[in-house]
């Protein structure tokens, strides 16, 4: 096993090479850089068997790019606390387009609405968890751990639907969701639509503060390089595809994201950023 302290594309390509690595995991966005870097460098994929993919939001069109340039992606969805507790096959990633995937065979995994309730398919609510891949608590944080913990099942604050077939979709991350003019509104969801921009490399919203609607939504865009956008393009995106409740009132442009190491957005970062900047 070969664990890197942050991503290193360079770093990344000489150990594929150096140890023939043959299984890799990694967020959207190490995927979208691999795919970005110089042909002699790609032909390192040649070793990789297993690619797994998860942590960030993924359409179906970055999984048929990715699928392009050679990585036969399975969709996973876990978390520290859990473990992996979803995944989607390969061909279950290419036949059920945005699908999590099913729950593995060695834990419990549920959708239950606010009362707790299992959720009928098509329904959204939040994942519960419980078995053998579940933590035991948090590290001296009794609080916190009977907030998340309760009945015996692991409450992860992610919010999803189930289909017909037992597959799940994810919504978003509870404590994303804000709520504008009274309607609930899903960042995941925005950030899907606005993906489809043919000048937006990446996408945040977060919801923030106004004084009229309780919350709107703000945009945080880094367009593709050499693109010309405007704020009055990325929310024009919006018509037709989004009610209005829903569109970013205000867009601002960045050249990166704060990350983790993992390569995830902090979105509590960027939304503290705009609280320091509209300070009255």
């Amino acid at each position: 096993m070969v664990i890197h302290p942050k991503f290193d594309r360079n770093i990344v390509f000489e150990d594929i090479r150096k140890y023939r690595v043959t299984k890799f995991l990694g967020v959207p966005t190490v995927y979208k850089s691999l795919v970005e870097a110089e042909p002699e460098n790609r032909a390192a994929f040649s070793s990789l068997k297993v690619c797994a993919i998860g942590g960030e939001k993924l359409t179906p069109e970055l999984m048929a790019q990715f699928k392009d340039a050679g990585f036969s992606l399975r969709q996973i969805m876990g978390q520290t606390e859990t473990s992996i507790l979803l995944w989607a096959s390969e061909q279950d990633a290419v036949r059920k387009p945005g699908s999590l995937g099913r729950p593995v065979f060695h834990a419990e995994v549920r959708i239950v609405g606010q009362q707790g309730r299992p959720c009928k398919p098509g329904q959204v609510g939040e994942i519960i968890v419980r078995g053998s891949i579940m933590m035991t608590e948090y590290w001296q944080d009794p609080v916190k751990t009977e907030e998340t913990i309760r009945g015996g099942w692991l409450h992860t604050g992610d919010l999803a639907r189930m289909d017909e077939d037992g597959y799940f979709y994810l919504i978003d991350r509870a404590k994303d969701i804000y709520i504008s003019g009274g309607e609930n509104v899903y960042p995941a969801e925005i950030e899907r639509v606005l993906l489809g921009h043919p000048t937006i490399e990446e996408i945040a919203i977060v919801g923030v503060p106004d004084e009229t609607w309780g919350e709107v939504g703000y945009a945080f865009v880094i367009p593709k390089p050499g693109a010309y956008l405007t704020p009055e393009d990325v929310i024009g995106f919006c018509d037709g595809k989004l009610a209005r409740y829903k569109w970013p009132k205000q867009v601002f442009f960045r050249g990166d994201f704060p990350r983790t190491a993992l390569g995830k957005v902090r979105k509590n970062i960027l939304k503290q950023e705009y609280l320091e900047r509209n300070k009255e």
